[in-house]
């Protein structure tokens, strides 16, 4: 029998079978997508948007629960045990999403933000992408002045080693690559890296930085609470589109878990960027916190009051404890 008419086995109509379960599901939840859930939505919006013309139309996709959370007894716990401390400069700015609730201690205690920069660099990047001056596969070189050697390791890459935009993006943010960083910054107008501060409503550091004098290092100190407006952009998609503003989360998604990541349990997602600068004794992490139905932003710097280096583990079960408590009271807040 020639092999173009065997008949078919009982394996190979198995196969068949279960493909074609499989786009008969397919097909089911694209319509209940499309013809049932998203009408739904608009139609909840809409009802709600009538009867109530003055409040946030969003609020008709929140369950009750999730908006009517007090988060006074964490401020008081979070305010006791770490806004003075005899040991640490701690900045600490925490959000809750779905109402803008928030904290702040120590709120115009100004820290180096040492790698947390790479933020605002990469997100001027990334809006070259977005408009089409760059492609993702573009490459870019490496010069000797983008070198440096204090994170990441491209700095062993000959000069006029070339690399994609994507590739850079990925190493300076999940990788926090100084060189990658160095090699986006050097390719970037000012006039690019000034509107993302202008557009955030960050102009005053632009005024600063400019009237700086330029033999001096750069002053970058911020607060928490000023440096969080970053990841609320990116959360709220109002400086990069929505598609953009997922991309760039999705590669800080892989940033290794360290830091405030250590007091969440494994399966919260928990897109971040953490920051040493090791000759201030500066520690820094910033992100959002995907709890289900409850997302939160959290940002917490940290300076050794004495400029001496921290003790090993010292700085990081402060970091472990300040998001273990925050990440306990929002799941379990009723």
């Amino acid at each position: 029998m020639s092999k173009h008419f065997r008949e078919k086995t009982p394996v190979s109509n198995a196969k068949n079978l279960l493909t074609l379960v499989g786009l008969i599901l397919a097909a089911a939840v694209l319509v209940y997508t499309y013809a049932i859930r998203i009408p739904g939505i608009r139609s909840s919006s809409e009802r709600f948007a009538n009867q109530y013309p003055f409040l946030n139309p969003s609020a008709a996709l929140i369950e009750k629960a999730n908006l009517l959370v007090n988060f006074q007894p964490l401020r008081e716990q979070l305010t006791s045990a770490y806004e003075q401390r005899g040991d640490y400069r701690i900045s600490l700015y925490f959000e809750y999403l779905p109402t803008g609730a928030n904290i702040s201690l120590n709120k115009d205690e100004r820290i180096w933000p040492a790698s947390l920069i790479k933020i605002p660099v990469a997100m001027a990047a990334m809006k070259k992408v977005e408009t089409g001056t760059w492609k993702p596969t573009n490459e870019l070189v490496i010069l000797d002045e983008d070198k440096d050697g204090e994170y990441g390791t491209l700095y062993q890459q000959p000069i006029g080693t070339t690399l994609t935009i994507e590739r850079l993006l990925k190493e300076s943010l999940a990788n926090s690559d100084n060189t990658a960083h160095f090699v986006l910054l050097r390719n970037l107008d000012g006039a690019e890296l000034e509107d993302v501060y202008t557009h955030l409503g960050l102009d005053d550091i632009i005024s600063a930085l400019k009237q700086a004098p330029k033999e001096e290092e750069t002053d970058n100190r911020i607060t928490a609470k000023r440096y969080s407006i970053f990841f609320r952009s990116l959360y709220n998609a109002t400086y990069l589109t929505p598609e953009y503003s997922q991309r760039f989360l999705d590669i800080l998604k892989d940033a290794p878990r360290e830091f405030l990541s250590r007091g969440l349990p494994p399966e919260i997602v928990f897109v971040h960027k953490t920051g040493v600068r090791t000759d201030e004794a500066v520690r820094a992490d910033a992100g959002i916190v995907y709890v289900p139905n409850r997302p939160y932003l959290l940002t917490v710097m940290m300076q050794k009051k004495d400029g001496t280096a921290p003790a090993e583990g010292e700085v990081e079960k402060l970091f472990e404890e300040i998001s273990k408590m925050v990440y306990t009271y929002v799941a379990e807040a009723r």
